[in-house]
């Protein structure tokens, strides 16, 4: 259903699209709690990029329909060239011999047992730390 949308929306209409998207974007925050917000997200994750909305607000303005089509052809849709997917698998206290029997052998070379969430997100390149 998106693809086909995607697909089918005018160069107009997906200007709109974007402009509105931009326009909330900058919308100034409706109070004190909300900007702090925003500035505390940014330390916990480790990211410091205050100045992120603005960074995102000049690549929309660059995004063509174009370039957003080819991105969904190559990173969303199935059987795209870069598509990867995500699967979790959340074990409770009683179900210990469930996820031993996991961790022990994987019968795809490709799972990886994630430990420790947050060094994970540290180490992937979207979540730079700031050492």
């Amino acid at each position: 259903m998106f693809e086909k949308k995607l697909y089918e929306i005018s160069t107009e209409e997906y200007k709109s699209y974007v402009n509105a998207l931009i326009d909330m974007k900058l919308e100034k925050d409706k109070n004190l709690w909300e900007e702090s917000s925003f500035f505390w997200s940014e330390i916990a994750n480790g990211t410091l990029r205050f100045d992120r909305i603005e960074l995102e607000v000049a690549a929309l303005r660059e995004l063509t329909r174009q370039e957003l089509i080819d991105f969904f052809n190559t990173y969303v849709k199935v059987g795209g060239s870069r598509r990867r997917a995500l699967s979790v698998q959340v074990y409770g206290g009683l179900h210990s011999k469930e996820y031993e029997i996991a961790k022990s052998g994987s019968s795809r070379p490709q799972n990886k047992i994630i430990e420790d969430i947050f060094s994970f997100r540290r180490s992937r390149p979207l979540y730079k730390s700031f050492k």
